[in-house]
C-alpha cells in the first residue's frame, strides 16, 4: 500500500475528529498494546504512568470503545485492540519512515537520484562509468534507474518523477532544461547474420534500398524519427518494403529473425548476438549526440554530485 493511500486513510479515522487528539495518543497506545503494562509503556515513551493512562482513557473515549480490557492482574489487549493496533503500526512505520526520508534530503551523503535511459546505454561506456563511480562514493544515496521511451521519460522530468535523464534529443527543450553532452555515438547498419556476403562498409545506396528496411515509427519517437528521415532522405534510402517496431531491441528482434536490415545505435552491439552482425556504411558518416539533461529548478544534493562527476569524465 501506498504512503499516500495509508496516511488518507489515516487522516480518515474517528481518532482525528477531536482537536485535543494527536500523535502521542497513538504512540502511547501502541506502547501499552506492545508491553500490556503502563509503567512498562511509560518507560518506553518517557512519560509519567498517570500521563499515558490519561492518553488511553481519551483515545477509547475518542473512539467510542474499549481497546483493553481492565483484569485484576492488569491491561489485556481485546479483539478491537488488536485490530487497531495491527492498523496503527503499519502506518506509523510509514510516517516513520517519511520523516527519516526527509531528513536525509537535506544532507548531501544520503538521499536519492533517479536516473533515466534507454536500456543499451546503460550496458556498457562512460555512463555506466559515471554510475558505477557515483556509487562508489555516495555509498549511502539511493539509486533508481528508470528504462523506458525518450518521451516517456521526458514526462518523468518533467513531473519531477526523475532527476535527469541520458538521451538522444533533437528538438530544442525550454529554457527551464540544462543539456549537458556526454558521448557521440555511430550509427551501424544491422542485417541477418546469414546476410554476411551480401552487405559490406562498401555497401552502396542502390543495393541498400534493395533489402527490406525496420524502422521505429514515428509515434514511438517523433523527434528522432523526423531527425531519421532528414538523413535517410539525404542519403537517397528508399527501400522497397518496411517494417515497423516500436524499440530498438524489437528491430534487432526482427532483424535477427531475416525481416530486413536496419540502421541502429553502435551501443547495441556490446552484447553478441549469433543472430545479428553489424557494419559501419561509408554512405552513413553521422553520429548521433547522446546528452544527460536535468530541470535548472532541481535542488537534489545528489544531481549536483552527479553533474560534477559527469562534467570532469567528460572533459
Amino acid at each position: 500500500m501506498q504512503l499516500i493511500e495509508l496516511i488518507y486513510r489515516y487522516q480518515s479515522m474517528p481518532i482525528l475528529s477531536s482537536k485535543e487528539m494527536d500523535l502521542r495518543h497513538l504512540k502511547y497506545f501502541l506502547a501499552v498494546a506492545e508491553t500490556q503494562n503502563i509503567r512498562l509503556a511509560a518507560q518506553k515513551v518517557h512519560v509519567t504512568q498517570p500521563a499515558i493512562s490519561r492518553k488511553i482513557k481519551e483515545l477509547e473515549s475518542e473512539l467510542g470503545v474499549q481497546l483493553f480490557d481492565r483484569l485484576p492482574k492488569g491491561l489485556c489487549l481485546n479483539r478491537a485492540g488488536k485490530v487497531y493496533q495491527k492498523r496503527l503500526g503499519t502506518i506509523m512505520k510509514q510516517i516513520e519512515d517519511a520523516n527519516a526520508k526527509v531528513r536525509q534530503l537535506s544532507n548531501t551523503e544520503y538521499g536519492s537520484l533517479s536516473l533515466g535511459a534507454p536500456d543499451f546505454v546503460l550496458w556498457e561506456g562512460e555512463v555506466t562509468q559515471c554510475i558505477s563511480q557515483f556509487c562508489r562514493a555516495n555509498l549511502l544515496i539511493e539509486l533508481e534507474a528508470y528504462s523506458d521511451t525518450p518521451t516517456v521519460l521526458l514526462k518523468r522530468l518533467e513531473l519531477e518523477q526523475i532527476d535527469g535523464a541520458f538521451l538522444y534529443y533533437f528538438s530544442p527543450l525550454s529554457a527551464e532544461y540544462s543539456i549537458q553532452h556526454v558521448a557521440e555515438d555511430k550509427l551501424v547498419l544491422a542485417y541477418p547474420t546469414g546476410w554476411e556476403g551480401k552487405i559490406s562498409s562498401s555497401t552502396t545506396i542502390e543495393e541498400l534500398n534493395a533489402f527490406p528496411s525496420i524502422r521505429l515509427p514515428r509515434s514511438a519517437d517523433p523527434h528522432y524519427y523526423d531527425w531519421q528521415e532528414t538523413l535517410f532522405q539525404n542519403m537517397g534510402w528508399k527501400p522497397e518494403m518496411t517494417q515497423w517496431a516500436h524499440g530498438e531491441s524489437t528491430i534487432l528482434g526482427l532483424v535477427a529473425a531475416g525481416n530486413g536490415v536496419a540502421i541502429v545505435n553502435e551501443r547495441h552491439f556490446v552484447r553478441s548476438s549469433n543472430m545479428v552482425s553489424y557494419t559501419t556504411l561509408d554512405i552513413l558518416p553521422n553520429t548521433i549526440p547522446l546528452s544527460f539533461i536535468y530541470k535548472n529548478t532541481s535542488n537534489n544534493p545528489a544531481l549536483k554530485a552527479f553533474l560534477n562527476l559527469i562534467s570532469g569524465k567528460m572533459r
